[in-house]
């Protein structure tokens, strides 16, 4: 087998095991919360974007413009976003979160991330740098993209 078929295969078994274990711990965390994937889904958006317009949520979402809308309002009834007139156009209304929204955002990131901590109890020093190198690496590659 070719260092690029093992390469392809070992980043194959580890996004599994990543993506396996970030969402079922993130699902666990929503159920707790009782807001749907979706709801988290643009609270996320906005977390990362910034402020938005519903426009470009439903567009990002691939939902129409009144289910955008009803979600927001939806989202704005539970303190989790508000609606802020624009500064470079008043007329336009953005999105952004709240600080009940940023926090929940910032919860569902840890809940997603806390299996990680565990992985360096099973691991030597040596292997911790071995690994962290290599994800430097690959992290560096694709930022760069």
């Amino acid at each position: 087998m070719s260092s690029q078929t093992i390469f392809l295969k070992a980043m194959e078994n580890w996004a599994n095991v990543y993506l396996f274990r970030s969402f079922s711990d993130y699902f666990d965390f929503l159920k707790s919360t009782g807001i749907s994937m979706q709801q988290a889904y643009a609270l996320t958006y906005i977390h990362y974007n910034g402020p938005s317009k519903i426009s470009k949520i439903c567009e990002h979402m691939m939902v129409s413009a009144a289910a955008a809308s009803q979600m927001v309002d939806r989202l704005e009834k539970q303190d989790l976003v508000q609606r802020m007139a624009d500064p470079g156009d008043r007329r336009v209304r953005n999105v952004v979160l709240s600080d009940q929204g940023q926090s929940f955002v910032q919860q569902s990131i840890e809940a997603r991330q806390s299996w990680i901590k565990e992985i360096p109890t099973d691991l030597d020093e040596a292997q911790l740098d071995q690994i962290s190198a290599a994800l430097q690496l690959l992290t560096s590659i694709f930022q760069e993209r």
